[in-house]
């Protein structure tokens, strides 16, 4: 890390990013944390998703996929949502044996225990920033909403790093959000991706699970580029690349 004052108008730009990054990962965090309210679903297709929409991304395929199920939705499309989302997130029913409740703890850990080593990894990481779950969340640490909404926690305190002068901080806030994408939520999420997939009937998680997998390859490339404008002389993402 060298040395270096940011001008007004870069914090504010960096903030800026911070702040949208903090949102979105809310958003992605709130489709697998329950199912989705008759206010949130009317709230979500009155969006307009065209400038998502070119067909050349994964979260363009994500966000026309919610597109098309909204733009036809009807009474009965909460139901059907509801549905989907009990069944393949919530664990209702499993595929060949196998339960797609978004936890790490469900993927990586052999014993299939929900609160297995993965949620002490994801608990003992929040503790190191002074966070914890509330105590009637009802899910473990290793559940993929928790994570969504700790990426969004480390983006926000980063941005207040930056609008306090914290260049270092901000900088160091953001290499742990490059090492909790790769070590905490890329080394399973492809496993649930997938199994998602033999089980969801309709567009619209197939999409959410798109947008989420193409918006965590985004950020890698959104944090490295950060930490080349807070002056990182070896940004986290060219390391790792360097040392395979």
């Amino acid at each position: 890390m060298t040395a270096q004052t940011l001008s007004p108008e870069t914090v504010d730009a960096l903030c800026s990013v911070l702040d949208d990054r903090a949102d979105f990962y809310l958003m992605l965090a709130g489709f697998y944390f329950k199912p989705l309210t008759q206010d949130q679903i009317d709230v979500l297709a009155a969006q307009d998703y065209e400038a998502y929409i070119d067909g050349d991304t994964l979260i363009d395929e994500g966000f026309d996929d919610i597109r098309r199920v909204l733009r036809k939705r009807h009474t009965g499309t909460r139901r059907i949502l509801a549905t989907e989302w009990t069944s393949t997130f919530g664990g209702a029913e499993a595929y060949k044996g196998r339960y797609c409740v978004p936890n790490a703890s469900v993927f990586l850990d052999k014993s299939g225990s929900t609160y297995g080593w993965p949620r002490n990894a994801a608990s003992r990481i929040y503790r190191e920033h002074c966070l914890r779950l509330q105590d009637n969340s009802g899910m473990p640490e290793s559940h993929l909403s928790f994570e969504l909404e700790f990426l969004a926690t480390l983006s926000r305190e980063a941005a207040a790093c930056l609008r306090s002068g914290d260049e270092q901080g901000a900088a160091a806030l953001l290499v742990d959000s490059q090492t909790f994408i790769r070590e905490s939520i890329l080394t399973w999420f492809s496993d649930l991706q997938n199994l998602a997939f033999c089980m969801l009937k309709t567009r619209f998680y197939r999409g959410v699970l798109k947008i989420t997998e193409g918006y965590l390859a985004l950020d890698l490339e959104t944090l490295a580029d950060m930490l080349v404008e807070l002056g990182c002389d070896a940004p986290h993402a060219d390391r790792g690349e360097e040392a395979a």
